[in-house]
Protein backbone atom coordinates (compact mmCIF):
# COMPACT_ATOMS: atom_id res chain seq x y z
CA UNK A 1 0.00 0.00 0.00
CA UNK A 2 1.46 3.47 -1.04
CA UNK A 3 2.20 5.83 1.43
CA UNK A 4 -0.18 8.80 1.84
CA UNK A 5 1.40 12.24 0.78
CA UNK A 6 1.38 15.05 3.25
CA UNK A 7 -0.69 17.73 2.84
CA UNK A 8 0.95 20.84 1.40
CA UNK A 9 2.14 23.13 4.61
CA UNK A 10 3.84 26.44 4.38
CA UNK A 11 5.85 28.48 7.59
CA UNK A 12 3.08 31.36 8.72
CA UNK A 13 5.94 33.77 8.65
CA UNK A 14 6.06 32.98 5.14
CA UNK A 15 2.42 33.07 4.25
CA UNK A 16 2.34 36.30 5.58
CA UNK A 17 4.49 38.04 3.60
CA UNK A 18 3.23 36.75 0.29
CA UNK A 19 -0.68 37.19 1.44
CA UNK A 20 -2.16 40.21 0.79
CA UNK A 21 -4.24 41.71 3.62
CA UNK A 22 -7.74 42.38 3.59
CA UNK A 23 -8.91 45.14 1.93
CA UNK A 24 -12.74 46.48 1.41
CA UNK A 25 -15.26 46.66 -2.01
CA UNK A 26 -16.92 49.29 0.45
CA UNK A 27 -15.77 50.64 3.77
CA UNK A 28 -16.90 48.81 7.17
CA UNK A 29 -19.19 47.19 4.29
CA UNK A 30 -18.28 44.58 2.06
CA UNK A 31 -14.98 43.07 1.39
CA UNK A 32 -12.62 42.71 -2.06
CA UNK A 33 -13.33 38.86 -2.84
CA UNK A 34 -15.67 38.21 -0.30
CA UNK A 35 -18.85 36.53 -0.38
CA UNK A 36 -21.93 36.95 1.59
CA UNK A 37 -25.35 37.14 2.13
CA UNK A 38 -28.12 39.87 1.86
CA UNK A 39 -30.87 38.45 4.14
CA UNK A 40 -34.20 40.13 4.23
CA UNK A 41 -38.04 39.87 4.06
CA UNK A 42 -39.68 40.14 0.72
CA UNK A 43 -39.98 43.94 0.12
CA UNK A 44 -37.70 45.10 2.59
CA UNK A 45 -35.95 46.84 0.33
CA UNK A 46 -32.58 44.67 0.44
CA UNK A 47 -33.17 44.63 -3.59
CA UNK A 48 -32.70 48.12 -4.07
CA UNK A 49 -29.91 48.49 -1.89
CA UNK A 50 -27.82 45.46 -3.75
CA UNK A 51 -28.55 47.80 -6.23
CA UNK A 52 -27.62 50.92 -4.43
CA UNK A 53 -24.35 49.00 -3.77
CA UNK A 54 -23.91 48.35 -7.43
CA UNK A 55 -23.91 51.91 -8.55
CA UNK A 56 -21.64 52.83 -5.63
CA UNK A 57 -18.62 50.47 -6.94
CA UNK A 58 -19.57 51.35 -10.77
CA UNK A 59 -19.01 55.20 -9.34
CA UNK A 60 -16.35 55.21 -7.00
CA UNK A 61 -19.46 56.93 -4.37
CA UNK A 62 -20.45 56.12 -1.34
CA UNK A 63 -22.76 53.22 -0.16
CA UNK A 64 -26.16 54.31 1.24
CA UNK A 65 -24.56 57.94 1.65
CA UNK A 66 -22.66 56.02 4.37
CA UNK A 67 -20.05 53.27 3.23
CA UNK A 68 -16.95 55.03 1.02
CA UNK A 69 -16.09 53.29 -1.63
CA UNK A 70 -12.56 53.60 -3.01
CA UNK A 71 -11.55 52.89 -6.40
CA UNK A 72 -14.42 52.09 -9.22
CA UNK A 73 -15.06 49.05 -10.85
CA UNK A 74 -16.95 47.12 -13.09
CA UNK A 75 -20.11 45.15 -11.91
CA UNK A 76 -21.93 42.32 -13.24
CA UNK A 77 -25.63 41.87 -12.17
CA UNK A 78 -28.31 39.11 -12.07
CA UNK A 79 -31.73 39.98 -11.02
CA UNK A 80 -33.86 36.94 -11.63
CA UNK A 81 -37.21 38.27 -10.58
CA UNK A 82 -37.65 41.73 -11.55
CA UNK A 83 -38.49 42.62 -15.59
CA UNK A 84 -35.39 44.77 -16.98
CA UNK A 85 -37.41 47.66 -17.31
CA UNK A 86 -37.30 47.58 -13.61
CA UNK A 87 -33.77 47.24 -12.99
CA UNK A 88 -33.05 49.96 -15.74
CA UNK A 89 -35.45 52.36 -13.69
CA UNK A 90 -33.96 51.07 -10.37
CA UNK A 91 -29.81 51.84 -11.53
CA UNK A 92 -31.22 54.88 -13.46
CA UNK A 93 -32.50 56.37 -10.30
CA UNK A 94 -29.71 55.74 -8.43
CA UNK A 95 -27.47 56.47 -10.61
CA UNK A 96 -29.19 60.51 -11.00
CA UNK A 97 -29.58 60.71 -7.25
CA UNK A 98 -25.56 60.80 -7.44
CA UNK A 99 -25.63 63.19 -10.18
CA UNK A 100 -24.62 60.69 -12.87
CA UNK A 101 -25.84 58.90 -16.04
CA UNK A 102 -26.04 55.49 -15.97
CA UNK A 103 -24.56 55.63 -19.66
CA UNK A 104 -21.41 56.33 -17.91
CA UNK A 105 -21.13 53.58 -15.27
CA UNK A 106 -19.66 50.37 -16.02
CA UNK A 107 -22.31 47.80 -15.40
CA UNK A 108 -23.23 44.35 -17.01
CA UNK A 109 -26.76 42.83 -16.46
CA UNK A 110 -26.67 38.75 -17.36
CA UNK A 111 -29.73 38.65 -19.48
CA UNK A 112 -29.92 35.20 -20.10
CA UNK A 113 -33.29 33.85 -17.96
CA UNK A 114 -31.83 30.60 -16.63
CA UNK A 115 -29.00 30.13 -14.73
CA UNK A 116 -28.77 27.14 -12.35
CA UNK A 117 -26.50 26.35 -10.25
CA UNK A 118 -24.50 24.73 -9.44
CA UNK A 119 -24.39 23.20 -12.87
CA UNK A 120 -23.67 26.84 -14.36
CA UNK A 121 -20.76 27.52 -12.26
CA UNK A 122 -18.34 26.86 -15.17
CA UNK A 123 -20.35 28.99 -17.36
CA UNK A 124 -20.53 31.60 -14.36
CA UNK A 125 -17.06 31.39 -13.94
CA UNK A 126 -16.32 32.55 -18.09
CA UNK A 127 -18.58 35.26 -17.53
CA UNK A 128 -16.37 36.88 -14.66
CA UNK A 129 -13.46 36.06 -17.06
CA UNK A 130 -15.04 38.18 -19.90
CA UNK A 131 -16.73 41.14 -17.93
CA UNK A 132 -14.06 41.21 -15.11
CA UNK A 133 -15.86 42.85 -12.29
CA UNK A 134 -14.92 43.91 -8.86
CA UNK A 135 -18.69 42.74 -7.87
CA UNK A 136 -20.77 39.85 -8.76
CA UNK A 137 -24.50 40.74 -7.38
CA UNK A 138 -26.60 37.60 -7.81
CA UNK A 139 -30.40 38.17 -6.57
CA UNK A 140 -32.21 36.33 -5.58
CA UNK A 141 -30.62 32.57 -4.81
CA UNK A 142 -34.18 31.41 -4.73
CA UNK A 143 -33.98 31.45 -8.55
CA UNK A 144 -30.65 30.52 -9.07
CA UNK A 145 -31.34 26.56 -8.19
CA UNK A 146 -33.29 23.50 -7.23
CA UNK A 147 -31.47 22.25 -4.46
CA UNK A 148 -33.20 21.26 -1.19
CA UNK A 149 -32.29 24.64 0.90
CA UNK A 150 -33.12 23.01 3.67
CA UNK A 151 -30.59 20.07 3.09
CA UNK A 152 -26.90 21.57 3.91
CA UNK A 153 -25.28 18.67 1.56
CA UNK A 154 -26.84 19.90 -1.57
CA UNK A 155 -26.22 24.29 -0.31
CA UNK A 156 -22.77 23.30 0.71
CA UNK A 157 -22.42 22.44 -3.08
CA UNK A 158 -23.21 25.45 -4.30
CA UNK A 159 -21.93 27.69 -2.01
CA UNK A 160 -18.58 26.38 -1.64
CA UNK A 161 -18.63 27.11 -5.15
CA UNK A 162 -19.08 30.30 -5.15
CA UNK A 163 -17.22 31.09 -2.43
CA UNK A 164 -14.24 29.61 -4.61
CA UNK A 165 -15.10 31.74 -7.40
CA UNK A 166 -15.33 34.65 -5.42
CA UNK A 167 -11.04 34.32 -4.42
CA UNK A 168 -10.31 33.04 -7.44
CA UNK A 169 -11.58 35.55 -9.62
CA UNK A 170 -10.97 38.20 -7.01
CA UNK A 171 -14.61 39.39 -7.35
CA UNK A 172 -16.74 40.22 -4.39
CA UNK A 173 -19.82 37.86 -4.69
CA UNK A 174 -23.54 39.23 -2.42
CA UNK A 175 -26.22 36.55 -2.72
CA UNK A 176 -29.74 38.54 -2.27
CA UNK A 177 -31.77 35.65 0.31
CA UNK A 178 -35.05 35.50 2.06
CA UNK A 179 -35.81 35.61 5.69
CA UNK A 180 -38.19 33.36 7.29
CA UNK A 181 -41.59 35.11 8.07
CA UNK A 182 -41.21 34.44 11.56
CA UNK A 183 -37.35 35.12 13.00
CA UNK A 184 -35.80 31.83 14.36
CA UNK A 185 -34.02 32.76 17.68
CA UNK A 186 -31.23 35.86 18.77
CA UNK A 187 -28.96 36.13 15.49
CA UNK A 188 -30.05 37.66 12.31
CA UNK A 189 -28.45 34.62 11.00
CA UNK A 190 -31.05 32.37 12.58
CA UNK A 191 -33.81 33.81 10.53
CA UNK A 192 -32.05 33.42 6.77
CA UNK A 193 -34.36 30.40 5.35
CA UNK A 194 -32.84 27.01 4.82
CA UNK A 195 -29.82 25.50 5.95
CA UNK A 196 -27.45 26.82 8.49
CA UNK A 197 -24.95 26.35 6.11
CA UNK A 198 -26.38 29.87 4.65
CA UNK A 199 -25.66 31.58 7.92
CA UNK A 200 -21.91 30.09 7.64
CA UNK A 201 -21.22 31.12 4.33
CA UNK A 202 -20.26 34.37 4.44
CA UNK A 203 -17.00 36.54 5.13
CA UNK A 204 -19.76 39.61 6.02
CA UNK A 205 -23.61 38.96 5.80
CA UNK A 206 -26.62 41.68 5.79
CA UNK A 207 -29.45 41.64 7.04
CA UNK A 208 -32.72 44.15 6.22
CA UNK A 209 -35.49 44.12 8.37
CA UNK A 210 -38.32 46.97 7.27
CA UNK A 211 -39.58 49.26 10.69
CA UNK A 212 -42.10 50.76 9.63
CA UNK A 213 -44.41 52.10 6.43
CA UNK A 214 -42.30 55.62 6.45
CA UNK A 215 -39.32 53.65 4.47
CA UNK A 216 -37.26 52.79 7.33
CA UNK A 217 -35.15 50.22 7.73
CA UNK A 218 -32.32 48.29 9.70
CA UNK A 219 -29.10 47.28 8.39
CA UNK A 220 -27.30 44.97 10.45
CA UNK A 221 -23.77 43.96 9.49
CA UNK A 222 -21.71 40.59 10.49
CA UNK A 223 -18.04 40.19 9.49
CA UNK A 224 -16.16 36.75 9.94
CA UNK A 225 -13.11 38.80 10.33
CA UNK A 226 -13.78 42.16 11.99
CA UNK A 227 -16.03 43.66 14.80
CA UNK A 228 -19.50 44.13 13.78
CA UNK A 229 -20.84 47.61 14.07
CA UNK A 230 -24.03 48.50 15.91
CA UNK A 231 -27.40 48.31 13.43
CA UNK A 232 -27.71 51.21 11.33
CA UNK A 233 -31.19 52.91 10.73
CA UNK A 234 -31.66 53.86 6.64
CA UNK A 235 -34.22 55.76 4.59
CA UNK A 236 -35.23 55.15 1.24
CA UNK A 237 -35.95 58.03 -0.80
CA UNK A 238 -37.55 57.83 -3.98
CA UNK A 239 -38.93 60.58 -6.24
CA UNK A 240 -41.63 59.23 -7.55
CA UNK A 241 -44.06 59.53 -11.03
CA UNK A 242 -41.91 58.75 -12.77
CA UNK A 243 -39.03 57.06 -10.78
CA UNK A 244 -36.13 59.59 -11.02
CA UNK A 245 -33.95 59.42 -8.23
CA UNK A 246 -33.41 57.66 -5.67
CA UNK A 247 -31.24 57.14 -2.71
CA UNK A 248 -30.68 55.24 1.04
CA UNK A 249 -30.30 58.22 3.67
CA UNK A 250 -28.54 57.23 6.91
CA UNK A 251 -30.69 58.79 9.65
CA UNK A 252 -27.56 59.28 11.80
CA UNK A 253 -26.27 62.12 10.63
CA UNK A 254 -22.96 62.04 12.16
CA UNK A 255 -22.61 58.94 10.12
CA UNK A 256 -23.16 60.42 6.58
CA UNK A 257 -20.51 60.78 4.61
CA UNK A 258 -20.00 64.45 3.14
CA UNK A 259 -22.19 65.19 -0.01
CA UNK A 260 -20.90 68.57 -1.30
CA UNK A 261 -24.48 69.20 -2.50
CA UNK A 262 -25.53 68.83 0.48
CA UNK A 263 -23.02 71.01 2.19
CA UNK A 264 -23.76 73.68 -0.25
CA UNK A 265 -27.28 73.61 -0.01
CA UNK A 266 -26.80 73.51 4.16
CA UNK A 267 -24.68 76.69 3.69
CA UNK A 268 -27.14 78.53 1.13
CA UNK A 269 -29.63 78.34 3.57
CA UNK A 270 -28.36 79.31 6.81
CA UNK A 271 -26.72 82.56 5.13
CA UNK A 272 -31.19 83.34 3.84
CA UNK A 273 -32.75 85.93 5.70
CA UNK A 274 -35.80 83.98 4.76
CA UNK A 275 -37.05 80.63 3.85
CA UNK A 276 -36.40 79.81 0.40
CA UNK A 277 -38.14 77.40 -2.46
CA UNK A 278 -37.03 74.95 -4.29
CA UNK A 279 -36.55 76.74 -7.45
CA UNK A 280 -34.52 79.57 -5.90
CA UNK A 281 -32.06 76.96 -4.28
CA UNK A 282 -31.74 75.67 -7.96
CA UNK A 283 -31.09 78.84 -9.26
CA UNK A 284 -29.03 79.36 -6.17
CA UNK A 285 -26.97 76.38 -6.63
CA UNK A 286 -26.86 76.12 -10.46
CA UNK A 287 -27.57 72.33 -10.56
CA UNK A 288 -30.67 70.41 -11.72
CA UNK A 289 -33.95 70.07 -10.14
CA UNK A 290 -33.72 66.75 -9.20
CA UNK A 291 -30.56 66.83 -7.57
CA UNK A 292 -32.12 69.69 -5.16
CA UNK A 293 -35.12 67.26 -4.94
CA UNK A 294 -32.99 64.65 -3.59
CA UNK A 295 -31.11 66.97 -1.20
CA UNK A 296 -33.96 68.46 0.53
CA UNK A 297 -35.17 64.58 0.86
CA UNK A 298 -31.67 63.46 2.31
CA UNK A 299 -31.84 66.20 4.61
CA UNK A 300 -35.39 66.36 5.47
CA UNK A 301 -35.07 62.54 6.44
CA UNK A 302 -32.49 63.47 8.82
CA UNK A 303 -34.21 66.14 10.40
CA UNK A 304 -31.99 68.88 9.50
CA UNK A 305 -34.06 70.85 7.74
CA UNK A 306 -37.98 71.24 7.59
CA UNK A 307 -40.88 72.98 5.58
CA UNK A 308 -41.73 76.28 6.10
CA UNK A 309 -44.96 77.28 4.18
CA UNK A 310 -45.67 75.69 1.26
CA UNK A 311 -42.88 75.56 -0.35
CA UNK A 312 -40.42 77.18 1.63
CA UNK A 313 -37.50 75.69 2.93
CA UNK A 314 -35.34 76.35 6.21
CA UNK A 315 -32.48 75.01 8.86
CA UNK A 316 -34.23 72.70 11.59
CA UNK A 317 -33.04 74.13 14.67
CA UNK A 318 -30.58 71.81 16.07
CA UNK A 319 -28.76 72.56 12.82
CA UNK A 320 -29.27 76.65 12.93
CA UNK A 321 -25.46 78.33 11.98
CA UNK A 322 -24.49 74.94 11.14
CA UNK A 323 -23.29 74.55 7.79
CA UNK A 324 -21.67 70.69 7.58
CA UNK A 325 -23.07 67.40 8.09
Amino acid sequence: MATPAPYATVPAAELASTTAPLAWLADGLFLQSGAGILGGAPKSGKSFFALDLCVAVASATPCAGRFRVADNGRVTLLCAEDPHAVIVDRLRALARSRGLDLDGLPIDVIVEPAVRLPEGLPRLRATLDKTQPRLLLLDPLIRLHRADENSAAEMSVILDGLRSLARSSNTAILLVHHTRKAAAGPSAGAALRGSSDLHAFGDTNLYFRKLGHDGNVELRIEHRATACPQPIQLRLVVDHEPLSAARFVPLDKSAAIDDPLVTRLLATLAKADAPMASRALRAALGVRNQLIGTALHTLLAQGRIRRDGRDGWCLSRSDSGSQSL
